[in-house]
């Protein structure tokens, strides 16, 4: 063993172990932010892209990080937008005229065109993808107008993809990514719902129901109560209120879905296809504006009665637009009839598109009210106006 301590080669070995960094660093002022990206057909039949870029003069870059800088002029976000043969075509194209890398690790939204997805967006899909920066669990709407969506200049958050994200959270619903997107195009049912949004003037986007994919392509458009209904089956349901007519009641009782279970029971009988699908539901009572005390347990199973009977009749108006004129599946029934019956499902795969109408369904809907609030009686009606029995 050498005794001699370390020698001056060693040290020279050594040294680069040393000078440790950050190989791939960019700095700020030299990145062109995208926190949206819209994808839209053109009338020629090329690709349009829309960018939200952050506005650098409203950030101020190096050592004093992304504080606003008082006085940056101009909005928060640059709307740009090129046209090219593809998306990525049109985003070289766009790269050459900005005065920065384009850089996708932000980017929160995706904006498909209307026109893009009737001519389908399996290719755009297959871009997003394979992008080494693109965040996979970027949303993804579709609208009539991708730039009119990216173009609004919120008045609140710092930028229109982030007021959108928001909408999303608190709304009935859960966000679609471009990787669950991806994986419902490629499920065995090819089928995706996304939401629709659009601009109710240049400041607020609003999502009005959902767009219905199949293969990649568009087939139909839901309205916000069949949409409903729609996450009611795919056990997406969460902070849902709903508002009832209760027989006995002199007004209306307003409750809160504050949890959802569905359960889907595929069966196959003599060749018949059938599905039960059971809605269990827990809800609060947020407001009661009958005469009726809900100490008696009598008035509380007519609210939950209500409340299924609600939750039933939204599923079979649901079930008759999407089952019956769209013949769409996204309610999942084909992946469990594929995991329940494997080989009867590898002799209706191809044709499933015609065997998915045809399916006998049947709703069980069930409602528990776990709360009634912090008062049994209705607020502010004298005692002797409240009915107990």
């Amino acid at each position: 063993m050498n005794r001699k301590g370390i020698r001056p080669i060693h040290c020279l070995i050594l040294l680069p172990l040393l000078l440790v960094g950050c190989w791939d660093r960019q700095e700020l002022n030299h990145l062109a932010i995208i926190s949206a990206l819209g994808i839209e057909q053109a009338q020629d039949g090329k690709i349009t892209v829309f960018t939200q870029e952050i506005n650098p003069r409203t950030l101020k870059g190096g050592r004093n990080g992304g504080r606003r800088v008082k006085g940056g002029g101009g909005g928060k976000t640059l709307l740009r937008s090129e046209t090219g043969e593809t998306v990525p075509d049109a985003l070289f194209k766009l790269q050459k005229k900005v005065g920065r890398r384009l850089f996708w690790g932000h980017t929160m939204l995706v904006v498909f065109g209307e026109r893009a997805v009737r001519q389908g967006i399996q290719p755009q899909i297959d871009f997003l993808i394979r992008h080494p920066q693109m965040r996979l669990r970027a949303n993804v709407f579709i609208s009539e107008d991708p730039g009119a969506i990216l173009g609004i200049q919120a008045p609140v958050e710092s930028t229109a993809a982030r007021t959108i994200r928001n909408m999303v959270d608190l709304r009935r619903r859960k966000a679609m990514d471009i990787n669950q997107l991806a994986q419902m195009m490629a499920g065995d049912a090819q089928t995706a719902i996304i939401p629709y949004i659009q601009p109710v003037d240049k400041t607020i986007p609003y999502i009005h129901g959902s767009a219905i994919l199949k293969k990649g392509k568009w087939v139909g458009k839901l309205n916000q109560e069949i949409t409903e209904g729609v996450l009611w089956h795919r056990n997406e349901m969460k902070n849902g209120v709903i508002s009832l007519k209760i027989p006995e009641g002199r007004r209306d009782i307003g409750i809160r879905v504050v949890n959802s279970q569905v359960d889907m029971i595929p069966k196959i009988e003599q060749g018949e296809w059938r599905m039960t699908v059971r809605i269990h539901a827990e809800d609060d009572i947020e407001v009661n504006e009958t005469d009726l005390s809900m100490r008696n347990p009598r008035f509380v199973r007519m609210v939950e009665e209500a409340a299924e009977k609600e939750i039933y009749t939204l599923a079979q108006k649901m079930l008759q637009k999407v089952q019956h004129d769209l013949k769409a599946d996204i309610l999942g029934f084909a992946e469990t009839f594929h995991r329940r019956y494997p080989r009867e499902w590898e002799q209706v795969k191809d044709r499933w598109d015609q065997v998915f109408p045809r399916v006998k369904v049947k709703v069980q809907v069930k409602v528990d009210v776990e709360r009634v609030g912090m008062t049994n009686r209705p607020a502010g009606l004298p005692m002797e106006k409240v009915k107990k029995k």
